[in-house]
């Protein structure tokens, strides 16, 4: 990535490990300027949400460490902050699943992603306003229990509880995941509009390569921890490896690219 741009995000050569003993990530480089998108793709368990809650310090919840190389965000190096640090410092991460408050309406999930700003009422009616010209469709759900709306809109409320925290950046992982296509369609559009009219950086975990990809800025692809591939978006469409392995099913069947490296090189 060219890296003359401001850069918000910068992961050097990290490496991860869960209980002392199990490496999920091996120096795994990548980086954010400000005000893109950058899509981490690959498979399940190819490492993408192990590096998202590294960079949001989540990792210790589930006995997880960086235990090796740095990140920093923002000018600040990533080190013994925790996620409540991580938001009043402008990153908020929207976790796989939605993770709703169920029992509570549509409208309260999305102020409680305020809880930070201490807002006063009238900003907290300002604000929510200003989210609902981006989330129309959950604007008519307002009033409902979050636990009785769909799949897709549970999802919309939880980028929008994220962005009443006033983030400069954003990590959302696995947004499109079961989701219909026109769903997904409607969600990326909003991501876009989000990073395009409010300036928000954003590192996009996703399986769904061909959607990330035509609403990123750049991307990386990663497999058993490591990143095997970078280029802009607009590049890794096009690269034949990408379409094979990632945008359809050779005849040979499903490979990754270690197999075809290891082919290349044989």
């Amino acid at each position: 990535m060219n890296k003359n741009l401001d850069t918000i995000l910068a992961i050097d050569n990290i490496e991860v490990m869960y209980d002392g003993v199990i490496s999920a990530l091996h120096d795994v480089t990548l980086s954010v300027p400000k005000g893109n998108i950058v899509a981490l793709l690959g498979g399940n368990g190819a490492g993408k949400s192990t590096t998202l809650k590294a960079v949001s310090t989540m990792l210790a919840s589930e006995r997880g460490k960086v235990t090796k190389g740095s990140i920093r965000y923002d000018g600040h190096l990533i080190k013994n902050q925790n996620p409540t640090d991580m938001v009043r410092l402008g990153m908020v991460q929207v976790l796989e699943g939605r993770r709703c408050f169920g029992h509570l309406t549509v409208e309260e999930n999305i102020i409680s992603g305020a809880y930070s700003r201490k807002l006063s009422k009238q900003e907290i009616k300002n604000e929510l306003e200003k989210i609902y010209n981006y989330f129309n469709r959950i604007k008519d759900r307002r009033k409902s229990q979050a636990g009785f709306t769909s799949g897709g809109e549970q999802q919309m409320i939880a980028v929008a509880r994220a962005m009443m925290a006033k983030p400069k950046m954003l990590l959302l992982d696995e947004p499109s995941m079961g989701l219909a296509p026109q769903l997904v369609a409607e969600i990326f559009n909003i991501v876009r509009e989000l990073n395009q009219k409010e300036g928000v950086s954003i590192l996009l975990a996703e399986q769904n390569t061909n959607v990330a990809l035509r609403n990123a800025d750049y991307g990386y692809i990663i497999e058993t921890g490591h990143v095997m591939l970078e280029g802009t978006a607009e590049s890794l469409l096009k690269d034949e490896k990408v379409k094979e392995l990632y945008l359809g099913i050779s005849k040979e069947g499903r490979k990754n690219f270690r197999d075809v490296l290891r082919e290349e090189s044989a």
